[in-house]
């Protein structure tokens, strides 16, 4: 097997949504790596049927979340889904094609099934010729959860947004633009919006601080695809003062007129395993209220100036007071610093590793010539 003939078919296929998948394809492709996604979606066996569209020339599947193959809201229909999607990969190995699963969440966020979607998982980590996480506190997190071998894992950061938007402008040209005040601190939500963020607690707390927030306005933004949360969102952000809300989906031509009037990001997460919001604050170089959770402590490294304890009940509230206190200067340059670490050409030599090493042997032979070369 020679470096150039891997392809690799990746799924699904969420480039329209989030640009992770497509800048991470850009780098591994830079190793001679061809990937390929699948072309529709097929109800029965969508994953064996793509993986089967491609044969024979793709050698490994990498598949990313799961929730597009685990639908279902009745328990019936959950259970259903679970099998099929159980089968369909049992059915892509037995093609032959190797298997590497990036692990971004825990669960799936609001899971209404959460020891189903365990066991479907238990079974797929250990059925998967390859892990990825992103950060050592993820695979510590995992292996607390469940039984498998550790050996397989590899830890590849998610890598930096600093090329997928716009760059920022000036701050009152971003905030005229946006209608908003041009005075004061502004800290930014962005974002869908979804329980598991923690929103309802930030506007407790922003409420409950308002004195000391006379001069700082929150800036809520995002979309709320349930109804009877949107409404409860409204109904909070009606008792809540200096709050500004924008309850839309924000286009990705749009993002940085929101990080250029924003002075911090606050992201109050319940639970997080990886937080893609919190590396696209800090492809801005923006600081970030957060609480330490997930990868959030590690990927910000020493930028944590203003995280703080889940577990404390004004930890959130310490944090927010203590932003209006420390210099922003020096945070957002300890920021930067970083999110230079997510390097993008990094994460596709790493990535393209993972691949090879699902064949053990090739990959040996692989690293030998290259040893006998670089001599």
């Amino acid at each position: 097997m020679s470096e150039v003939s891997m392809r690799v078919l990746m799924m699904p296929d969420y480039r329209e949504g989030n640009p992770y998948q497509q800048l991470l394809v850009n780098a591994i492709e830079k190793t001679a790596v061809q990937v390929v996604f699948p072309k529709g979606y097929r109800r029965i066996f969508p994953i064996f049927r793509a993986v089967r569209d491609q044969q024979p020339s793709v050698q490994v599947l990498h598949l990313h979340w799961l929730e597009l193959y685990l639908r279902g809201n009745h328990p019936f229909l959950k259970v259903l889904y679970a099998l099929k999607f159980l089968i369909d990969i049992l059915l892509v190995r037995l093609t032959g094609t190797r298997l590497v699963w990036t692990i971004h969440d825990q669960l799936e966020h609001e899971n209404a099934f959460p020891q189903l979607e365990r066991w479907v998982r238990s079974i797929l980590i250990n059925v998967a010729d390859r892990l990825i996480v992103h950060s050592q506190s993820a695979l510590t997190s995992l292996t607390q959860e469940y039984t498998f071998d550790p050996t397989k894992v590899d830890v590849i950061a998610h890598g930096h947004y600093r090329t997928a938007y716009s760059q920022l402008i000036n701050q009152i040209q971003a905030r005229k633009q946006l209608n908003l005040p041009l005075e004061g601190k502004l800290y930014l939500h962005l974002g869908a919006l979804r329980p598991y963020k923690g929103i309802e607690h930030l506007l407790e707390v922003w409420q409950a601080n308002h004195n000391h927030l006379a001069d700082a306005t929150l800036l809520i933004a995002g979309l709320a695809r349930d109804s009877a949360y949107l409404q409860k969102l409204q109904s909070s952000i009606s008792q809540t003062k200096q709050v500004v809300f924008y309850p839309q989906f924000i286009e990705d031509r749009e993002i940085y007129l929101f990080f250029s009037a924003a002075d911090l990001i606050v992201l109050p997460y319940k639970r997080i395993l990886t937080s893609g919001s919190v590396i696209l604050a800090m492809s801005y170089g923006k600081p970030v209220i957060a609480p330490r959770l997930g990868s959030i402590p590690e990927v910000l490294g020493a930028a944590d100036w203003l995280l703080y304890e889940p577990t404390n009940p004004q930890g959130l509230s310490d944090a927010i007071r203590k932003s209006r206190d420390c210099c922003l200067q020096d945070l957002q340059m300890l920021t930067a610093q970083a999110c230079d670490r997510l390097d993008w050409n990094a994460i596709g030599t790493k990535t393209a590793r993972c691949y090879y090493q699902c064949f053990p042997d090739s990959y040996k032979l692989l690293v030998s010539a290259k040893q006998k070369l670089g001599r």
